[in-house]
């Protein structure tokens, strides 16, 4: 979780909140949403068993600022009253990169992450990627799977010592 900051964004002209039966909008993050997608990847983590302290401290070293919202593309799944997931697209020329994606417990398994999924990738699309990749929490291995990503190859050992799984996609 770098989040690093890039220069802000230009929306395309063409951009669309998308709406489901549910009446969830899948929009862009707004600027002063930071604290609560903090917090959701907070929930989200901690929820498939890790120690809370050490989630704590991962979560931590999240850039979750006005700014780090501004220069990304961030995209948050909002049910009318509330930011229920949350996912943060890096373009990077052909290959773009799935920075984040998390999803409050509460709404697991109901077609959310699916749907933050897609219109992350169609973005990517967009924005002229032909490809999509991500580091894969073990946890939410097989939803990615669902979605068509496929193992791609390990990742770096990280700061906590772990090894991920890079997945990828054709756009």
């Amino acid at each position: 979780m770098t989040h690093q900051a890039r220069p802000v964004k230009q929306y395309a002209p063409g951009l669309r909140m998308t709406t489901d039966r549910d009446g969830v909008v899948i929009r862009y993050a707004r600027p002063y949403e930071g604290e609560r997608l903090r917090e959701i990847a907070f929930t989200a983590k901690a929820h498939w068993g890790y120690d809370p302290e050490w989630v704590r401290r991962w979560v931590a070293n999240g850039d979750f600022s006005t700014e780090a919202l501004r220069s990304n593309e961030t995209f948050v799944a909002d049910d009318g009253s509330d930011v229920v997931a949350w996912a943060m697209l890096v373009p990077r020329g052909d290959i773009a990169w799935l920075e984040d994606m998390w999803v409050v417990p509460s709404w697991m398994r109901k077609g959310i992450g699916a749907r933050l999924f897609e219109r992350v990738a169609a973005r990517a699309r967009e924005l002229g990627a032909r490809r999509l990749e991500w580091e894969a929490e073990p946890n939410a291995v097989g939803f990615y799977e669902k979605v068509g990503g496929r193992y791609v190859r390990d990742s770096e050992t990280s700061e906590w010592g772990r090894v991920l799984q890079i997945m990828g996609c054709d756009l």
